[in-house]
């Protein structure tokens, strides 16, 4: 009996460390992958450099990629700005739809006029 519960021991020891390995083996392979990931992309940012700057010529294939990257990254910088903005095209703070904001004529303004606007205050904090 003893012999059968030390196998079993023996096998349940070598299924552990196997299974151990062979998760650090799949940790490490992730690991290079995305180092991999990083050098392509530091690969990548360097041609477009040398592209730019007339230091290196590619094929016609590659040049649609690089025209479609400063495309991609006029488009970032030009929306860039607005991404501070709120839907009505002010700085954020300003939310109409939280009440207070209307025109002077209107009525519910003059009610609201004393009134504290939780969303203004917020944002005024986040500025300072």
């Amino acid at each position: 009996m003893w012999k059968m519960a030390s196998d079993g021991l023996d096998t349940l020891r070598e299924v552990v460390v196997r299974s151990s390995q062979t998760g650090r083996l799949r940790v490490d392979v992730a690991f290079l992958a995305k180092e991999k990931q990083q050098l392509l992309a530091r690969l990548g940012a360097q041609v477009v450099r040398l592209v730019d700057e007339g230091k290196l010529q590619v094929p016609e294939a590659l040049q649609h990629i690089c025209a479609r990257i400063e495309d991609v990254d006029a488009r970032m910088n030009a929306d860039v700005g607005r991404t501070h903005d709120n839907a009505y095209g002010a700085p954020r703070g300003y939310e109409p739809e939280a009440g207070g904001y209307g025109g002077e004529d209107d009525e519910e303004d003059a009610l609201l006029e004393n009134e504290v606007d939780e969303h203004a205050e917020i944002s005024q904090e986040k500025r300072r």
